[in-house]
């Protein structure tokens, strides 16, 4: 028996109506390792074929009752994509090129060189097993971004994956708003995945890292020599999407000039390649996503009104970190999980110090900030430890403990005699020495961060979300 090859792992079903060459391929691929079955009717390899767990099909092209052509073509009908080789004795172009177009992998003609077959096989079985890889990653992929993979258990997300479910089968244009970090290009994803565009591709851009001239032709592509640097023709991104699902992230960022051609793009279906002398059909559908409020850009003249509700077929607001604080210890564990695997480490948990920390802070960078403070846990993390305590958070996380100590200061009013829930009161509080720390340090925003026991992001945070603008104004 011949060394093993990746061929000799395989299943293979032989059909010809003459038993002698039947026979000498059966023994052939049996001696290679191969596991064969044989059959002289096309009818009976049928049901074996796609009911069975088979790598490769050999089959003769003139039979009675159903020749090669026939059994490729039954195959297929059945969704059936095993590779198909044709082995005739009866060789004609016609007939090679009917059995190629169907989708057979080569075509042989009688008599044949066994070694020259054997190559053909091992290239067919090679061809196989790439399809199973592709289709096991398109499944990997399918099933990382289902809407139910998107972590959380909120009221909050779970009206996110309803509206997930309800427009992942329509072909409707999506706008995706919400804060930096709250995951946006996931839910996108989300979309394209559990749509009926799942087998194409999944385009993302960001609109925002391109200035207004690149993003053209990032977008609709150019031709040769259509400016200067134009050395070669560029396949935009509308047409490399076409059939399924465009991404345009920060599309709040895009310029007037963009804005026009984007609208067109949407209305009538069709691109122009910078340079480009006729129109080119795309079919891509379309999720947006921004930060900004487009409703204000429209009243400032910096966003039309008419592509805003081409954008805004469906809508989908992602919440902040901070507004579903439940879903904080299934994100953190998912993170730890992902991070302790990824590095061979032993942790499995965090302390309830570290955990009370990840609950209490506010998130300003939502969900991808909570995910770089655990990765920045786990590194710091020694290499036999199981636990994440306080220690190993980042020190802008855990600041937040240290600004306690000057909210005690400000004598809180009891909650019960002001008929305000605990949140309101803190809140006021927390706004009260906000701005007396502020007015201390003269509107620093470093010093009183640091007055505060706060990082200077955190601070800045606190700052937009009460609605302080003290700092803006003149010394």
């Amino acid at each position: 028996m011949s060394d093993k090859t990746p061929a000799s792992r395989g299943r293979l079903v032989v059909v010809d109506d003459e038993a002698s060459v039947a026979r000498v391929l059966n023994t052939f691929f049996a001696r290679e390792g191969w596991h064969v079955q044989s059959f002289d009717r096309a009818t009976e390899a049928l049901p074996a074929i796609v009911e069975g767990e088979v790598d490769l099909v050999l089959t003769d092209l003139s039979m009675p009752e159903m020749d090669g052509i026939q059994l490729l073509r039954a195959m297929r009908d059945r969704g059936c994509e095993i590779p198909l080789l044709v082995i005739t004795a009866y060789a004609t172009v016609d007939s090679a090129v009917e059995a190629m177009k169907l989708g057979a992998f080569d075509y042989l003609s009688k008599p044949f060189d066994l070694e020259k077959v054997k190559v053909c096989v091992q290239r067919a079985f090679l061809h196989r097993q790439l399809q199973r890889e592709n289709e096991h990653l398109r499944q990997e992929l399918k099933a990382q971004y289902q809407f139910g993979n998107l972590l959380g258990n909120s009221p909050r997300m779970g009206e996110v994956y309803r509206l997930i479910e309800k427009a992942a089968r329509s072909r409707a244009n999506v706008l995706l708003l919400g804060e930096s970090g709250t995951g946006k290009e996931l839910v996108a994803r989300a979309l394209h995945y559990n749509s009926l565009r799942a087998n194409k591709r999944f385009v993302p851009v960001s609109c925002a890292a391109l200035p207004s001239e690149l993003l053209e032709s990032e977008l609709f592509g150019h031709e040769k020599g259509a400016f200067t640097g134009a050395n070669w023709q560029r396949i935009g991104r509308f047409e490399l999407a076409d059939g399924g699902t465009l991404f345009l992230d920060e599309i709040g960022d895009v310029s007037p000039s963009v804005q026009v051609k984007l609208l067109r793009a949407i209305q009538e279906r069709e691109i122009d390649r910078v340079g480009g002398a006729k129109p080119i059909k795309v079919d891509a559908r379309l999720v947006t996503a921004t930060h900004r409020n487009l409703a204000e850009a429209i009243e400032k003249g910096l966003f039309r009104e008419d592509l805003y509700y081409r954008l805004r077929v469906v809508e989908i607001q992602l919440p902040p970190l901070r507004d579903r604080r439940e879903d904080i210890p299934l994100l953190a564990s998912h993170f730890l999980e992902k991070y302790a695997r990824r590095d061979g480490r032993p942790l499995e948990s965090f302390s309830p110090g570290a955990l009370e920390v990840l609950e209490q802070y506010a998130w300003p960078g939502n969900v991808r900030e909570l995910e770089n403070a655990v990765e920045h846990a786990v590194v710091l993390a020694d290499d036999d430890a199981r636990t994440i305590d306080v220690d190993l958070l980042p020190e802008h996380v855990t600041g937040w403990r240290t600004a306690p100590r000057a909210f005690l200061t400000a004598s809180p009013p009891v909650s019960g005699a002001t008929g305000k829930t605990l949140r309101e009161t803190l809140d006021e509080v927390e706004r009260r020495t906000l701005e007396e720390t502020l007015e201390r340090c003269q509107w620093d925003l470093e010093r009183a961060a640091a007055a505060l026991g706060l990082s200077y992001r955190s601070l800045c945070h606190s700052v937009r979300r009460h609605h302080l603008s003290g700092y803006r104004r003149e010394a």
